[in-house]
């Protein structure tokens, strides 16, 4: 008796869980579905998309929710699920927010050390998102082919603009007189756009399946870095699976933590959220330095924040945008200076490359009990040495204010100044380096000195 009544409160249980589940908005008429190895029941379905041996597939089906029921339950089926909506993680382009500065970014100091060296080696970057404009005069001649898989052709022209804006962040022309230079202006990158999203009303939004593939392409066509500007709340193993393989690839993986003002540790949200050593996930912060209203953070399972209030970018039809606000444009700021990580350190693993980012933001308090690992912004510059500024000898160290807002005829990324739609604009400043105190250097002297006498022991 006691069994039977286990029994009937997991059912419903399970029924509850599931009936959740479904509420989330998914394509009607097609499922997720992964077989195992040599199944004989694949043959009996057709996919739609891109398939291949031990991925999962888009399944045409009349009733999900009975076809979800009827897979699950055999036994050379790994698991099937639904086709879900995913949308950009972009907010209005009228946040309110006053005119002030980014925290110690460093762009100028890591473009400085860049022009300083020889060209850096090739990086691919896939921006699996809605598109892009290739018309666009400031993403001319760093476009390479990408597919549209929303509409499953070889042409993915954008139509909702956020790629546009997202690959306008990673890479937009610098020194040409014309619009903003990306943060990776001077870097020898190319970015291929992959699309899965599309305009819908006022949003940007696609399904898994689509997603899914892009980024099974994206590894297969070379990529070195994969952008994904954007999430939604439900677990897949299909986006799961897709970002094992471009681990196992050792493809870097960023992407936005959300807009939700939520803390992921207690609230899902994917990607960011899958436990994955090739994942950088990425929280927003204003331009006073802190994390943005509406980004969510993490102590478990955000990594990092970046610049993502008020950005000036490239948009469809050849335009900008002066106020895209979001996660969305925080996580390209952290896949262009991966890149440039990459470009200079050719070879450098995966997850060297994370952890060096990780390892070398800017350490802030109202950061630490926020996000992982870090505790801060991005640095480029230090992302660039390898080590946290505090730990650089004294001529790796500029004590030169930035105080201009071009780099040579390059106009900086910058943030828009005052209410609504952004007017003017704001340089992203580099704060000085105070030198060095002479009282402080001969106290430590006086330390080093006095230290025999004290008599310390190790402990041994």
């Amino acid at each position: 008796m006691r069994f039977t009544s286990r029994l009937i409160i997991a059912v419903l249980v399970f029924s509850l869980v599931s009936q959740v589940a479904m509420a989330e908005q998914y394509r009607p008429g097609a499922i997720i579905v992964k077989f195992r190895p040599a199944s004989s029941l694949a043959k009996n379905y057709v996919a739609s998309g891109m398939s291949g041996e031990g991925r999962p597939m888009r399944v045409d089906v009349d009733d999900v929710k009975k076809a979800l029921v009827d897979l699950n339950s055999k036994e050379d089926v790994e698991y099937a699920e639904p086709d879900y909506l995913i949308k950009a993680e972009q907010i209005p382009n009228d946040w309110p927010y006053n005119e002030s500065e980014w925290a110690d970014v460093d762009l100028e100091q890591a473009w400085d050390l860049i022009e300083s060296k020889p060209p850096g080696s090739r990086v691919v970057i896939a921006v699996v998102d809605s598109g892009v404009d290739s018309g666009h005069p400031d993403l001319q001649g760093m476009l390479v082919g990408g597919y549209d898989f929303a509409n499953n052709d070889s042409d993915p022209e954008d139509n909702a603009g956020h790629g546009t804006e997202v690959c306008g962040v990673i890479g937009a022309i610098g020194n040409n007189n014309e619009g903003i230079a990306g943060v990776d202006w001077d870097v020898p990158v190319e970015i291929m756009p992959l699309k899965f999203m599309e305009a819908d009303d006022n949003d940007c939004s696609g399904y898994i399946s689509d997603a899914v593939d892009a980024i099974y392409y994206a590894v297969d066509h070379g990529a070195d870095i994969i952008n994904a500007s954007w999430g939604f709340d439900s677990f897949s193993n299909a986006l799961q699976d897709a970002i094992k393989y471009a681990r196992d690839h050792g493809v870097l993986f960023v992407t936005s933590a959300g807009n939700s003002s939520k803390d992921n540790d207690t609230n899902d949200h994917y990607p960011s959220n899958y436990d994955l050593d090739n994942i950088i996930a990425v929280a927003a912060m204003d331009r006073y330095g802190e994390l943005a209203s509406f980004s969510n953070y993490g102590l478990n399972t955000v990594d990092i924040a970046a610049p993502g209030v008020g950005i000036v970018t490239t948009t469809i039809n050849g335009a900008y945008v002066n106020w895209a606000s979001g996660t969305s444009f925080a996580t390209p700021f952290v896949t262009a200076i991966a890149a440039m990580v990459e470009s200079e350190h050719p070879g450098l693993p995966y997850n060297d490359v994370r952890e060096r980012i990780l390892r070398t933001s800017v350490m802030a308090d109202d950061y630490s009990e926020k996000l992982l690992d870090s505790g801060g912004c991005i640095n480029a510059y230090n992302a660039l040495l390898g080590v946290p500024e505090h730990a650089l000898p004294s001529d790796q160290v500029s004590e030169q204010p930035s105080t201009a807002n071009t780099v040579g005829n390059s106009p900086v990324l910058v943030a828009g100044e005052g209410g609504g739609g952004g007017g003017g604009m704001c340089i992203i400043e580099v704060s000085e380096k105070a030198p060095a105190s002479p009282f402080l250097l001969l106290v430590l002297i006086l330390i080093m000195l006095l230290i025999p006498s004290i008599g310390l022991k190790a402990n041994t």
